[in-house]
């Protein structure tokens, strides 16, 4: 996936930022989402409520230009026929009546009803589902949704990934202390209003829609660049520079602690528990899911590491899709010291340990850089050092154990000592899957063969 670094700030010439948000009184209006297009219509207040003209919410979905006769006006989509009089607090579909909510009006030959009353008409005369947030002013016809997962990745320089269900194209404001993307015709919804990752360059996440719009605010205390796939699916925001840095005190007095920052990190372990979001994995039953496997296993194996004074991060701490390319570029740009990712799978049964497994490693390099797909060559004999560890300490617990090679992603992409676990059912039971013990005898077999490999694979201790 290639990506497009967009840097939003004031100054830079247009075409190569997001528009930015302008602060000013922006007329009341009322959003309305299909799957076929979206379209803003102006809200005004009648008798104390607000009311919208009846062309410009049912114009843009194909409706017929409103006909009178007497007070009585007529608007047909697809030739079902709404009918409206002047004055009253009703209409009628087929013969059926219904409340608006509020009187008809009429100005200068336009006819207005109360912004409430879209949720009966358009329900009525499309024949579908239809969602009205009424403080927001946002309406939603049948499954026109777009949602969002968020994954933060911790560390010197973090980083927030927003993946989404459908292309998205926000405008972004900045100001000191906030970047803000601000969606006007995507129907983004959230169920979480605001996520905390704690304090620094990047400290929280909220969602909020107002005045038919959405928006997303990432608090912090740095000035964030804003990345964009190709595909317009994910956006991930990160700062310029690391923000962690020692005081000029702390630079005159330990010179050894800098070096270290300049020259990497200490050894960790990056844990990736595989799928995420509405990327479910593998499907175990009506309940189960790999995605829900992995993250459980992993948090197991995160603890049974820290009990062991061994360092790690997870990929992912909660239910969010991290694209596969993402996955090898945070584990390359963090140095980790060791990336394991954890898969769930059918059939056969008992756990399988995979490595890399190159075409052609000899063909890793073009000049100076790296081959993506093959940026493993360099730390396979190390990655197959720790798959033989790993695999013998499952053996040890009386485990069915397989030791593959495949040319698998991430793995492929990844510089550092990398291997996947993959666990299977006992037999027929998918539960086995979920079993405290089982689990607990994995995590403790790949904790020891990870302790036992680290020397060997020149980490530092």
């Amino acid at each position: 996936m290639r990506w497009t670094k967009l840097l939003v700030m004031l100054g830079v010439a247009a075409g190569f930022c997001w528009p930015l948000a302008i602060s000013s009184a922006v007329p009341e209006q009322l959003t309305v989402y299909t799957a076929q297009t979206s379209y803003s219509l102006p809200v005004m207040e009648r008798q104390g409520k607000p009311y919208i003209s009846l062309a410009d919410l049912l114009s843009p979905l194909g409706a017929s230009a409103p006909t009178v006769k007497g007070k009585e006006w007529r608007v047909q989509i697809n030739k079902i026929e709404a009918r409206l009089t002047e004055g009253k607090d009703k209409a009628a579909i087929r013969g059926n009546q219904f409340d608006l909510d509020g009187k008809v009006l009429v100005e200068n030959q336009r006819v207005l009803v109360p912004m409430v009353a879209a949720l009966p008409l358009l329900t009525r005369m499309l024949n579908v589902s239809v969602n009205l947030h009424q403080p927001s002013r946002r309406l939603f016809v049948g499954n026109a949704l777009a949602h969002y997962s968020a994954g933060f990745i911790p560390g010197e320089t973090p980083s927030l990934t927003l993946n989404f269900s459908q292309p998205v194209h926000p405008e972004a404001d900045q100001q000191a202390g906030h970047t803000t993307l601000i969606f006007n015709k995507e129907p983004l919804v959230s169920d979480t209003g605001k996520q905390q990752f704690g304090e620094g360059a990047i400290q929280s996440l909220a969602f909020s829609e107002e005045n038919g719009k959405a928006s997303l605010t990432v608090t912090g205390n740095a000035h964030l660049n804003i990345l964009r796939s190709d595909d317009g699916k994910t956006i991930t925001l990160q700062p310029d520079t690391p923000v962690a840095s020692a005081s000029p005190a702390q630079e005159q007095s330990t010179p050894a602690a800098t070096d270290n920052q300049r020259h990497g990190q200490e050894f960790f372990v990056m844990i990736d528990p595989s799928h995420g979001g509405y990327d479910k994995g593998a499907n175990f039953g009506e309940k189960l899911l790999e995605k829900d496997v992995t993250l459980k296993l992993a948090r197991e194996l995160h603890k049974e590491l820290d009990d062991r004074g061994i360092p790690s991060r997870m990929l992912r701490d909660s239910d969010v899709d991290v694209p596969m390319e993402r996955r090898a570029e945070i584990t390359n740009e963090q140095r980790a010291g060791i990336y394991i990712a954890l898969h769930a799978g059918l059939p056969g049964h008992g756990v399988r340990v995979y490595t890399s497994l190159l075409t052609d490693p000899q063909q890793a390099t073009a000049g100076r850089f790296l081959l993506w797909e093959s940026a493993q060559a360099a730390a396979l004999d190390r990655s197959k050092a720790v798959g033989q560890a790993v695999t013998s300490e499952l053996r040890k617990k009386g485990m069915t154990v397989a030791a593959l090679g495949l040319p698998i992603r991430p793995l492929n992409n990844i510089i550092v000592p990398a291997i996947a676990v993959e666990l299977a059912p006992e037999g027929d039971d998918l539960q086995s899957l979920e079993s405290s013990k089982r689990n607990a005898g994995i995590v403790a077999a790949i904790a020891t063969g990870i302790a036992q490999v680290r020397g060997q694979i020149g980490a530092r201790p």
